[in-house]
């Protein structure tokens, strides 16, 4: 039946009322929504710190990927630094519940071999979030690891407890090269250089880190399966030097032979190409082993680069150079005659002496192959300050090489003094009162071996990115710095030194040049050490054309200690290996026998030419009780 048209259907009060009722309840329910909005709208513009640091608002986290590190090479393309990919357990003692640390300190022992000790402190340390427990873990822990259950008890006990991958540091030659090539520590982003090559090159080593993102549950784990990665890391350049393994371990086990031979607290030895100024070796003993490193942090020595980083007072060495500036000069020339006396020559008082006394005149050629004191003191006064200080910048004193080696000193040639006294000349024409590198005297000593011509030092042969294009480092400018005259006198002399002077214990079969040098070492509360040196010889061969350039510093040999008797056999021992190497022939070959201080003698010059007498000049200190070498 239809309802008439028109009339008003009647409707419960009942129903009314509860229509009534959930209009309200939805209004009440709106109006509280929104100002629960607006609250959180307020507050969040006002306050945005507060929300920066909610994890409850993340549900995920950013990381960093580390980038593997570029490797170091020799000149012959073997690693003397690569990568080995290890495995680090690892756990997060933040997020373990505080029931289950003893039953995991336990587990950590019983089932993966961990130490029970580091085991503890680590576990319960409660506010870290990531704690190493095993560096470097062997096959049968990985095993071990990955054979625990992830589900059960034994699951929730080793939840937090993790495995990750990282790149170390191995040397496949041993600690050759150790305090050149430094270490590295392990940081977030990876591996950092923290001494040597590894600190000098750590931005080109690095790389770039990439950096990966995933989900995490409300308590932070990560949620298996959801790690992205969001940039791939960059590999570091790797790095060829000029460094030959081979010749580095010659010149360290000879060098070593020498430290036990003498009874000496350490030593340096380089050794270079004077042609191209490539450095074939550097060596300083005691040594640092990178490998383990953590061992030697308590032995400065050891860490301590004497062929890059020592400054020292070289003693006679520094003649040669005082000689050619004179002759370069023309203050003196190569028959020249020095009256020296027949004694110490005496500066207001003071005095100068050498080991011996043989003659009133000495030449030239007696100053440089007898090692004479007076006589290099009288050409630097003849010169003057300001023409030797030219002449040994010129050489290349003073002043950092091209390799810029981390913590390489430039040397000290008085430039800083107020004044400067006859004294300070004197001494300094023969190597006292200024300090240079070992560095800077095998740089100086290529002017000889090249004609007159400096051949800056040359470590890094190339880099090469990951791109695979490698950047050829540019050899130094050379220069002019003496004639090929004043070149090949000195040399000349040179020869007299290693043939008949004060370097007989280095000859050898092949001919050779060079110069030994006897220094007290400083004592640091002032004067010098009595009884304490350095001894050195450096030298080039073979002539006429000189393949190789060597320098041997012994710090503070027992006996003997003149430079010649100390430093000469161990140059006679690199140097035959060297020509033995590139000769192809490995028989023994006859050593010049070794001769005592005792047999250094000064020979009377015969010469009776231009004689200087320069008459006495000021003097305040005696760097030489006994004289000098």
């Amino acid at each position: 039946m239809q309802r008439p048209k028109g009339k008003i259907q009647n409707v419960s009060p009942h129903l009314v009322a509860i229509r009534v009722r959930g209009i309200l309840v939805m209004a009440f329910c709106l109006l509280f929504l929104c100002a629960i909005a607006c609250r959180l709208a307020y507050v969040q513009a006002k306050y945005p710190e507060r929300f920066e640091n909610l994890s409850c608002f993340e549900n995920s986290r950013a990381g960093i990927i580390p980038a593997s590190r570029g490797r170091i090479f020799d000149s012959r393309n073997r690693p003397l630094v690569d990568n080995r990919t290890v495995f680090r357990l690892f756990v997060n003692p933040s997020l373990v519940p505080d029931e289950l640390r003893n039953d995991l300190i336990n587990g950590l022992v019983r089932e993966l071999d961990v130490d029970p000790e580091w085991a503890s402190v680590a576990v319960n340390r409660r506010d870290s979030t990531h704690q190493v427990l095993v560096s470097d873990m062997s096959r049968e822990q990985i095993e071990r690891f990955e054979n625990l259950s992830c589900t059960g008890e034994e699951g929730e006990i080793f939840r937090e407890v993790g495995v990750m991958e990282i790149e170390s540091r191995v040397y496949p030659e041993g600690s050759i090269a150790g305090p050149v090539l430094g270490f590295t520590g392990t940081r977030d982003t990876g591996q950092v250089g923290l001494w040597g090559l590894e600190s000098c090159f750590n931005d080109l080593l690095s790389g770039t880190p990439g950096e990966y993102a995933d989900l995490r549950d409300q308590r932070g784990r990560r949620i298996p399966g959801s790690r992205i990665e969001v940039t791939p890391p960059l590999s570091g350049s790797d790095i060829y030097l000029t460094v030959n393994a081979d010749i580095q371990a010659l010149a360290e086990s000879a060098l070593q032979d020498g430290i036990d031979r003498t009874g000496a607290r350490g030593g340096t030895a380089i050794i270079t190409e004077p042609l191209t100024g490539e450095v074939r070796a550097l060596v300083s003993l005691p040594a640092v082993d990178p490998a383990n490193f953590g061992e030697y942090l308590e032995n400065e020595q050891a860490l301590f680069s004497s062929s890059t980083c020592l400054a020292y007072e070289p003693g006679s060495v520094m003649k040669v150079f005082t000689i050619a500036a004179g002759l370069e000069d023309g203050v003196i020339a190569r028959d020249s005659i020095l009256h020296v006396t027949n004694g110490p020559l005496y500066f207001s008082g003071k005095k100068v002496r050498d080991h011996e006394y043989p003659a009133p005149d000495l030449s030239i050629y007696d100053i440089i192959v007898h090692s004479s004191n007076r006589g290099s003191a009288l050409v630097a006064l003849e010169l003057g300050y300001d023409a030797l200080l030219h002449h040994l910048k010129d050489f290349g004193f003073g002043t950092r090489t091209c390799l810029s080696m981390p913590a390489e000193p430039s040397g000290n040639l008085k430039e800083n003094f107020p004044r400067i006294y006859e004294i300070d000349l004197a001494t300094m024409g023969f190597g006292h009162g200024i300090t240079v590198t070992p560095l800077q005297i095998v740089q100086a000593m290529s002017v000889f071996a090249n004609e007159g011509t400096l051949v800056p030092l040359r470590l890094i042969d190339r880099i090469v990115p990951p791109t695979g294009n490698p950047q050829v480092t540019p050899a130094g400018i050379t220069r002019s710095v003496i004639s090929s005259h004043t070149a090949n006198i000195v040399e000349e002399f040179m020869v007299g030194v290693v043939e008949e002077g004060t370097a007989m214990q280095a000859a050898s079969n092949w001919p050779c040049a060079g110069k030994t040098g006897t220094a007290h070492k400083v004592n640091p509360e002032g004067g010098y050490f009595e009884d304490v040196y350095y001894s050195t010889f450096v030298g080039y061969g073979p002539l006429p054309d000189p393949q190789w350039m060597i320098l041997v510093i012994l710090d503070e040999p027992v006996a003997p200690y003149y430079g010649g008797a100390a430093c000469g056999p161990v140059f006679r021992e690199i140097f035959n290996g060297l020509m033995l190497r590139d000769s192809g022939t490995f028989s023994t070959i006859s050593s010049t026998p070794a001769i005592s201080d005792s047999d250094v003698t000064v020979v009377e010059s015969t010469v009776e030419e231009e004689v200087l007498t320069l008459g006495e000049y000021v003097i305040n200190h005696d760097p030489f009780q006994d004289g000098s070498e």
